[in-house]
């Protein structure tokens, strides 16, 4: 399967519509990137931000990554890096909510078959994880390839059990890729930041190295 016909599934998937107008939300999926980028970003799900202007990472988080690309010597980010998410469509706010509700699971597993299609038609060579269920998506991708995974790796028997010290800070090889788990750079993770300072850096300082080696 192309990758153009892949977008083309999902820009036309509706599995989600009864679940999404329970908070006022159309079904878009959203995403961005083509054949041959060497990095693929992925985040939990679109914000708002990127709800109401159809496009990928727009919102602050998206600048706050832009921007350390860009201080790694990478500019042209919509050129090199594909930009995704767990979910592909903006989940909504709960009633009174000021932050975006967090995906379910129905949601997460009626996407994870777009996710794992996307990854093995790009092949990237840099896999950035963005936030806990990003991470999550990654080791339960990996799991069902190598059973046993999640408790050799991290002494942990289900991915839904790690925590910001078991991946942040680290550098991991699946599939020919470097896979680089970070905190989300939303400012709803800045207590994450605070608490886990060093994994925070480390995260940073290895995706300078894993750039600068593309």
């Amino acid at each position: 399967m192309p990758l153009n016909q892949l977008a083309d599934e999902m820009r036309s998937c509706r599995i989600c519509a009864s679940k999404l107008s329970e908070y006022g939300v159309v079904p878009r999926p959203i995403f961005g990137g083509g054949d041959g980028y060497p990095v693929i970003l992925i985040g939990q799900a679109p914000g708002k931000t990127e709800y109401q202007r159809n496009a990928p990472f727009q919102g602050d988080a998206g600048a706050s990554i832009k921007s350390l690309f860009s201080s790694c010597g990478f500019r042209d980010f919509d050129g090199i890096v594909y930009q995704t998410s767990v979910t592909k469509c903006f989940p909504g706010r709960r009633p009174g909510a000021s932050t975006d509700r967090v995906p379910s699971n129905s949601e997460v597993n009626s996407c994870s078959p777009f996710l794992t299609k996307q990854l093995e038609l790009l092949k990237p060579k840099l896999i950035v994880c963005l936030g806990g269920l990003s991470w999550k998506a990654y080791v339960t991708m990996r799991e069902r390839e190598e059973p046993g995974y999640c408790l050799r790796e991290f002494q942990k028997r289900m991915p839904q059990d790690l925590r910001v010290p078991d991946l942040v800070g680290r550098r991991f090889l699946w599939r020919d890729a470097v896979v680089l788990p970070m905190i989300h750079p939303a400012g709803s993770a800045n207590g994450s930041r605070a608490q886990y300072p060093s994994q925070d850096l480390e995260s940073k300082r290895l995706l300078r190295e894993a750039l600068q080696q593309l």
